[in-house]
């Protein structure tokens, strides 16, 4: 019989449960006398190696009853018995894990006279060997997901807030608008709109402060401290363009009936497609790095530049372009935690969440805030 072999890769991003896959697999191959290989990944994960040749015929001691037909090969090895002892009641079936499998690792395959892991992501090839194995979620991994995204919800929960707090609990004085109309305005929004000088400081603030708490965000109590705050300056931050999209909505000189509703809802949507996006493909993102970041400063410097040309269009053109960058921002995070992150800082990966989320409803509200003609 013409050699046999299998080739995979064991990769679920926790080395506990790789070493626990090995140790099952080598048993496995132990019992039907195939060889087994084991080549660590540069990357990590490990490559396996089995193959099996044309099985050794099977010797019966004296005395010890005749098999009834021969054994098929991929069928468990019997147990030797001694005669006239009780037969030993076997424990396990040939090709079940020996512990319990952890959430997200790959399923064992039931097909007959194949060994464990052998058809790991489809079915095996002419050739013999089976597709590179795509990277699963160990229970570490979902847990360290957990944290973030509780300490996403928390940060979120608190900027917004605080932001209706600013908008609506705070006492109110009276601006006009350019056509000479009184409008009642709370007090902390009227003091930012009348002073641009502060509004930057106030800017400068969550900026310096955003940095602060990625310094921070492995000193227990302080990181959290410091999100929690960030999360807080961002809801007093956008609160007067909540205001005057509000303003114009009610007016009728918006493009959206309702544009605070429209970003808000559309922000959630464009997170939670890009975060099921990443978990169904499993699909590594990394490639994205360098154009995020070249696409970073085109948006920075045309933001800068729309605000001197007072441009409709142009202004639309950079925050649709804005809008493009954080959704790719929010893919690229959510893939390097899924599949590179040392998952030791959940503070950090939090933060970086809580900002593109910031920028990308910023984005979008100035989109749904437009001039309707």
């Amino acid at each position: 019989m013409s050699q046999q072999q299998w080739e995979w890769q064991v990769n679920t991003g926790n080395p506990q449960h790789d070493q626990m896959m090995l140790d099952t697999y080598r048993q496995q191959a132990a019992a039907q006398g195939m060889s087994f290989d084991v080549q660590p990944l540069p990357a990590g994960g490990y490559v396996v190696k089995m193959a099996q040749g044309a099985p050794p015929p099977q010797q019966q001691q004296w005395g010890a009853p005749a098999q009834p037909q021969q054994q098929q090969w991929g069928a468990p090895a019997q147990q030797q018995q001694q005669w006239g002892a009780p037969a030993q009641q076997q424990q396990q079936q040939w090709g079940a894990p020996a512990q319990p499998q952890a959430y997200g690792a790959p399923a064992q395959p039931a097909g007959f006279g194949q060994p464990a892991m052998a058809a790991m992501g489809g079915s095996l090839s002419s050739s013999g060997l089976a597709p590179e194995a795509a990277g699963t979620l160990g229970a570490d991994r979902i847990k360290y997901l957990r944290k973030v995204y509780g300490l996403l919800a928390i940060s979120a929960f608190i900027g917004i807030a605080v932001g209706y707090a600013v908008l609506e609990l705070m006492p109110t004085g009276t601006m006009r608008t350019v056509g000479g109309t009184p409008v009642a305005v709370p007090i902390l929004v009227k003091l930012l709109l009348e002073s641009p000088v502060l509004h930057a400081v106030l800017f400068g603030a969550l900026f310096f402060g955003t940095f602060v708490a990625s310094w921070v965000s492995k000193i227990k109590v302080v990181n959290i401290v410091a999100l929690f705050g960030v999360a807080a300056l961002m809801g007093i931050d956008m609160a007067p363009m909540v205001f005057i999209a509000n303003y114009y909505a009610g007016i009728g000189a918006t493009m959206s009936t309702a544009p605070v509703r429209d970003a808000f809802m559309m922000t959630g949507g464009v997170f939670a497609g890009c975060t099921m996006y990443v978990f169904i493909a499993k699909k590594d993102f990394s490639y994205l790095g360098s154009i995020l970041s070249m696409g970073f400063w085109v948006v920075l410097l045309g933001g800068i530049a729309a605000m001197f040309l007072g441009s409709e269009p142009f202004s639309l053109a950079i925050a649709s372009l804005g809008a493009l960058l954080s959704a790719g921002f929010i893919l690229y995070q959510t893939s390097y935690i899924f599949k590179h992150s040392s998952m030791d800082d959940p503070v950090d990966d939090a933060l970086v969440f809580l900002v593109q989320l910031r920028n990308l409803f910023m984005f979008l509200l100035r989109i749904f805030m437009s001039a309707r003609d």
